[in-house]
């Protein structure tokens, strides 16, 4: 990551908040990420050094200028005149950081050694709401290698329950 990506993003998450198009905002920047992600000749035209910037600039006009907001089109035709457009995928997920973040919503990832059930998800969900205060959109993975208990990880915090870490620790101890 460049840091350049960050940059942009928060100057298009504040013109968004201000103006109160977040959500079209965010909606248009998948819409992009789909479009460049299927599409990567028309991804390659608009990174060519060897085009010209206007022109680069008019397709990106024409590809988005009636289908996202005019914040997100202006957005793009700035990173395609500067030449910054090979940072969008930062400027994505940056923005995605910080609308989330704003919407008082997270992701977290829980890994158990067996599948959970639907009541025992429900009842780990609501107790992470509430701890964390948002809303949450979880993963669930399984790792037998764990041989019970959980291991969540959420906003950058690593909980590990494990049976696996227990006795790992049980057995640093032993050997002291």
């Amino acid at each position: 990551m460049t840091g350049r990506g960050r940059e942009y993003a928060s100057a298009l998450f504040a013109t968004g908040l201000e103006d109160n198009v977040l959500e079209e905002i965010h909606d248009g920047l998948m819409v992009i990420k789909e479009v460049l992600d299927s599409d990567p000749v028309f991804a390659d035209f608009l990174l060519s050094p060897a085009i010209a910037k206007e022109e680069r600039v008019k397709a990106v006009e024409e590809a988005f200028g009636n289908s996202v907001h005019k914040h997100l089109t202006a957005f793009l035709c700035i990173l395609t005149s500067k030449g910054h457009i090979r940072d969008l995928d930062e400027c994505i997920e940056v923005f995605e950081e910080l609308y989330k973040e704003s919407m008082k919503k997270s992701k977290a990832i829980v890994t158990s050694a067996v599948e959970l059930s639907d009541e025992q998800k429900d009842a780990l969900k609501t107790k992470l709401e509430k701890k964390s205060g948002k809303e949450l959109e979880i993963i669930y993975r399984i790792n037998k290698a764990l041989i019970g208990g959980l291991v969540v990880e959420l906003d950058g915090t690593r909980l590990d329950g494990s049976i696996k870490r227990r006795l790992k620790e049980i057995k640093e101890v032993m050997e002291q």
